[in-house]
């Protein structure tokens, strides 16, 4: 009776202390298989036990897992018994939520478990995908995003059993250190233009966090997660810009967000500022053990080009801040573009029900450094969401401004399973690659809200291309509204193959699914 009432672990030493003789073997199967706080105490016992937890835990891990339970702190309490079933040390931790699951107890609820010093994003998102905690199926669940007319959810404390869904991220990376680095403005009075803030100061943090912990410039990844009324184009653009092709960078631009942090906190009063994003930066730990953690970033896409180039000759922002209008004529031409024209000429290429309407707009912008005056060139999708007076267009999303150009692209089926097919292919190349075939550790896949079952008929369509190559591997993903992907240790798709359906130097993306694959290159002497 007495055992019965101890802890995991204290029932292991009652009975590993009975035991004269034991080797590494029966060790490792032993403590491989307690849960993370038990493995956790287990560690302490004394050095032998210490040596032996730090050979279970020698690699990277990612674990995760997904609840539709419609009880908030019943998912919660699903998804984090599942993640710590096994022994995990956690370096950072991804959640992400439904709106109606109320933001702030939902990120209380995980800190309690967490700590409040485990870097912790949890995120609103259009979505979430993975594996379900208690029967081990893949699911997704998709819901209505945010409801514009009350509160932000970062402002509201209220929570509700609909649109239910959790996905929770949980991983150990030794030989990285991880972050959650923020970027915030104040607010005015003036209300002043959400075009206009300087992003610079968000890079500065960036790298002068990566320079206080490893010997490298740049970061190996960053994960960022934006606001939905914050101008995330012109952020990831300056981010594209400075950071290196080999950072991976991935993210959702368009959700909302808590998070917690190492060495960063926001003491001023929450009502006088504006939290924009924030980043979970990945960087090499300059005391790092032998070996390597990689992040290759795999992408397929949904869009086709068609019609002329044009110019935006006006534009404005709604007063809402989440969409903007504008009125643009052919490049060369005088002639204001209308609705109608762009209807007749998307007839000519597709048959039946006119498909969703995007606008890739080329953005030249400039930005003050130490060395002076820079200029960047970027291109962001935009939605386009409606039409007046035939020659107003309503487009989701902010950022465009007059003399900037722009083609139209519209969803494409066979673009969609042509770029899947290459996304495959990649991912079995990764698969058949020596050095990685026993390395690859997980994958986070970041796809946009028009995709999912809606879009191909079946569920977890955009999941079966990562687990048809890694079965068994874990693997999470959200369903984002403006999908970041960009860089890393594997091109996510040759610019010859898929120079039609992806602008030049785009990052934030459009229907299309982006794979986070993490994989461990162990040294030499370490290789199986």
């Amino acid at each position: 009776m007495l055992i019965q009432e101890q802890e995991p672990s204290a029932i292991i030493i009652i009975i590993m202390d009975r035991i004269n003789c034991l080797n590494n073997d029966i060790f490792h199967n032993i403590l491989g298989r307690l849960p993370a706080l038990s493995f956790a105490a287990a560690a302490c016992v004394n050095k032998t036990w210490y040596h032996v937890c730090s050979q279970i835990l020698s690699r990277p891990k990612l674990v995760s897992a997904l609840s539709l339970n419609p009880s908030l702190r019943d998912a919660v309490a699903e998804v984090l018994d599942k993640v710590f079933s096994k022994p995990i040390r956690p370096d950072f931790a991804i959640a992400c939520i439904s709106e109606k699951h109320g933001l702030r107890l939902a990120h209380l609820l995980l800190t309690r478990k967490l700590g409040a010093k485990i870097p912790l994003v949890t995120h609103i998102s259009n979505g979430v995908m993975g594996r379900d905690a208690l029967t081990d199926e893949m699911k997704e669940a998709q819901w209505e995003y945010f409801d514009y007319s009350c509160p932000h959810p970062r402002e509201s404390n209220v929570f509700g059993n609909a649109n239910q869904g959790i996905v929770l991220i949980v991983g150990y990376l030794p030989g990285l250190k991880v972050e959650a680095v923020p970027f915030f403005h104040p607010k005015r009075d003036d209300d002043p233009d959400i075009t206009m803030i300087d992003h610079s100061e968000f890079v500065k943090e960036i790298k002068a966090y990566t320079a206080s912990v490893s010997n490298d410039d740049f970061p190996a990844a960053i994960m960022m997660f934006g606001d939905r009324n914050s101008d995330m184009n012109s952020i990831v653009a300056k981010m594209d810009h400075v950071m290196p092709k080999e950072t991976a960078i991935v993210g959702d631009a368009g959700g909302c967000f808590l998070f917690n942090s190492l060495n960063y906190t926001i003491t001023c009063d929450e009502n006088s500022y504006i939290l924009d994003a924030v980043a979970l930066v990945f960087a090499t730990d300059k005391d790092k053990s032998p070996g390597e953690t990689q992040f290759h970033v795999v992408m397929a896409g949904s869009l086709i080009p068609f019609g002329p180039r044009l110019e935006v000759v006006a534009v404005g922002i709604k007063p809402s801040k989440k969409c903007s209008w504008l009125c643009a004529k052919i490049e060369g031409l005088d002639l204001i573009l209308s609705m109608e024209g762009v209807l007749e000429t998307i007839a000519e290429t597709v048959h039946g029900q006119p498909p969703d309407l995007y606008l890739a707009v080329t953005q030249k912008r400039t930005y003050n450094s130490r060395e002076g005056t820079r200029f960047t060139t970027s291109t962001a999708f935009y939605h386009v969401i409606g039409c007046e007076d035939d020659v107003i267009f309503f487009i989701d999303g902010v950022g465009v401004r007059p003399g900037d150009s722009f083609i139209f692209y519209h969803k494409d089926a066979e673009t969609t399973n042509n770029t899947n097919g290459i996304a495959f292919d990649i991912l079995y190349t990764l698969e058949e690659n020596t050095n990685n075939k026993d390395g690859v550790f997980g994958a986070l896949i970041f796809t946009c809200h028009s995709r999912g079952q809606s879009y191909f008929g079946q569920p977890n369509a955009d999941m079966l291309p990562f687990v048809f190559n890694f079965p068994g591997v874990p693997v999470a993903g959200i369903f984002c509204n403006g999908e970041i992907g960009r860089g890393g240790s594997t091109s996510f798709i040759k610019e010859e193959e898929y120079q039609e359906q992806s602008p030049p130097h785009c990052s934030i993306h459009a229907c299309s699914a982006v794979n986070l694959v993490m994989s461990y290159l162990p040294p030499p002497s370490m290789e199986h």
